[in-house]
């Protein structure tokens, strides 16, 4: 294991923290809309199914069991929170993908980064079939903790498997936005976090965290891209032996960053 999980909260907070920056605020607004529409409307309609949910199962008990209502209930809504949390956060970012590609477009040229000039369909295809592809990669493995949570005695640890699974899934979602400005394959993008994987499970499970909390969860999307691109740049960048063995050849930053991992950003409050 390499890395630091306190690093990733770092670099969320710094994604929270530059939503107002100037030359980001118009980037970040379509994103922030979509979320709060989507988060929403996934908040109404599992809230109003529940309760009847809940009380269907129990109806079917006998009487002296009707004590186990009050039981399901919070476990219910724990679980609730964390399929919306992750399913409807796979959701959004199918959907946002090209919002989110021009905010890590963004990110990255405000830091110095040279990217090429793409056109606006082309950057959608790209995105959309980026987010295809990870689909491919995640739904098998969604569908397989789905099925453990059915399974008497493995089912009491799904809410920690869902947890772990989707802190990782989280960071690989928003993380890839960065590794797919320079034409990185998704297998390339997995690779590198996994060399880095305390400090991805770290970012991916403050998001994963924030996005079960009601208003919160608003803001996430787009400072989790924000942050996830920071994270790339300094964490995984140019040199050779860096993190992951990868060198993403970024010879047109203004900046170089310090061996240390510091940046124009460590200083920015």
């Amino acid at each position: 294991m390499n890395g630091n999980p306190f690093l990733g909260w770092h670099y969320f907070w710094q994604g929270f923290l530059a939503l107002r920056e100037p030359g980001l605020r118009r980037f970040v607004a379509l994103p922030l809309l979509l979320n709060i529409v989507v988060m929403s409307a996934a908040s109404w309609w599992g809230g109003s199914k529940l309760n009847g949910w809940i009380e269907s199962l129990v109806a079917g008990l006998p009487g002296w069991l009707d004590w186990l209502y009050w039981l399901l209930l919070p476990l219910a809504w724990l679980m609730m929170l964390l399929v919306m949390a992750y399913f409807f956060s796979t959701l959004l970012v199918t959907l946002g993908s090209p919002l989110n590609g021009l905010l890590s477009e963004q990110v990255e040229r405000r830091a110095g980064v040279v990217l090429p000039e793409e056109s606006l369909p082309a950057m959608i295809r790209r995105t959309l079939g980026r987010e295809l592809t990870k689909l491919g990669y995640l739904l098998p493995r969604y569908l397989l903790l789905l099925a453990l949570s059915f399974i008497p005695g493995l089912n009491l640890a799904s809410p920690l498997l869902w947890f772990w699974f989707g802190s990782w899934v989280v960071a690989l979602q928003y993380m890839d936005y960065s590794f797919d400005n320079h034409g990185r394959s998704f297998v390339e993008t997995r690779q590198a976090m996994a060399g880095d994987n305390l400090t991805v499970l770290g970012f991916g499970a403050v998001v994963a965290l924030l996005m079960m909390i009601p208003l919160v969860n608003w803001f996430v999307m787009p400072a989790a891209v924000i942050g996830a691109t920071r994270l790339r740049l300094e964490r995984m960048t140019a040199q050779a032996g860096s993190v992951g063995g990868f060198g993403y050849a970024e010879g047109d930053t203004h900046r170089q960053r310090l061996a240390d991992g510091r940046s124009e950003y460590s200083d920015r409050r």
